[in-house]
């Protein structure tokens, strides 16, 4: 969701999270946050922060090789 809608949509995000959604806040199109449960379990957290961490690399990366072109 567009950072822009989600100012707008906060309570209803918020709402979502309570009950267990993961909400991604984008910009321009790439993830950039997330509203998640309080709850969610470390694991699983500490997995996601790990998929989104290597998904960041690899776009960056490919952004740098097409740089260098």
């Amino acid at each position: 969701m567009a950072i822009s809608d989600a100012r707008a949509r906060l309570a209803e995000l918020v709402e979502s999270a309570e009950a267990g959604t993961v909400t991604y806040l984008t910009r321009h199109g790439h993830r950039v946050a997330a509203i998640v449960p309080v709850d969610l379990p470390a694991e699983a957290g500490s997995a996601r922060v790990r998929a989104f961490a290597r998904d960041f690399a690899d776009r960056r990366r490919g952004l740098l090789d097409r740089l260098a072109e």
